[in-house]
């Protein structure tokens, strides 16, 4: 008997049969099992700590065999990193809405100080993650710490150029100044440290970049 090929629509068929399984292809099913490995280890990191954690903790958490982990990460610490990659790239679109206003300068930083106080208690996972565990977890996880707050004081960078006209004075710098105080002061805050309230905080953080502007503009006007 001659053979006779499958038509193109058939062969789409069986390709489209072997890729798929419940309506879900490889590529969508290794995305949700990736998800729910992050799910699972925000929920483990900020309950009992990244260094009581292990991989076979976060698989069982996530309801997961144990060859799935190696699927999307490579160490708790990629783990980590990925967390942190995704808690910063919300925080710095958030930031970047709160000052891209018509607003004067000063209200434009209180914009974005209120939504760096704010995040952490929207959900406390991820402010126990970005503040706490994070700085137990390992190289991956500092590179995008140390890339996250770049990227802030970038943010900030943009502010304090609008009212610094004397090239004596650095405002790049200036920025990291700033936040790395402001991220000082929240840790402070998070772990009780600083006993005071949110407004409080967004009120001394506020006062921070205040001092640091006027003082400079006051530095170029002599």
């Amino acid at each position: 008997m001659r053979d006779i090929a499958p038509s193109p629509g058939r062969l789409k068929e069986r390709w489209h049969t072997v890729r798929t399984y419940g309506g879900a292809t490889a590529e969508q099913r290794a995305s949700l099992r990736r998800r729910r490995l992050m799910e699972s280890g925000l929920e483990l990191f900020s309950s009992q700590g990244y260094a009581h954690t292990s991989i076979r903790a976060v698989l069982r958490h996530a309801g997961l065999k144990d060859r799935y982990f190696a699927e999307s990460f490579t160490s708790l610490d990629d783990l980590m990193a990925a967390l942190m990659r995704d808690i910063y790239e919300e925080q710095i679109t958030r930031c970047t809405e709160a000052i891209a206003t018509d607003q004067p300068l000063r209200d434009r930083a209180r914009n974005m100080i209120d939504v760096i106080t704010g995040l952490p208690l929207e959900d406390p996972r991820k402010g126990r993650v970005k503040l706490t565990e994070s700085l137990g977890a390992g190289p991956l996880t500092a590179r995008e710490r140390r890339l996250g707050l770049q990227r802030m004081s970038g943010l900030v960078d943009s502010l304090l150029r609008e009212g610094l006209h004397d090239p004596r004075i650095d405002p790049t710098t200036l920025s990291v100044a700033v936040v790395g105080a402001v991220s000082e002061m929240l840790l402070s805050w998070f772990n009780g440290v600083l006993d005071i309230s949110r407004e409080e905080l967004v009120d001394q953080s506020l006062l921070l970049f205040e001092a640091i502007t006027e003082h400079a503009s006051a530095t170029s006007r002599e």
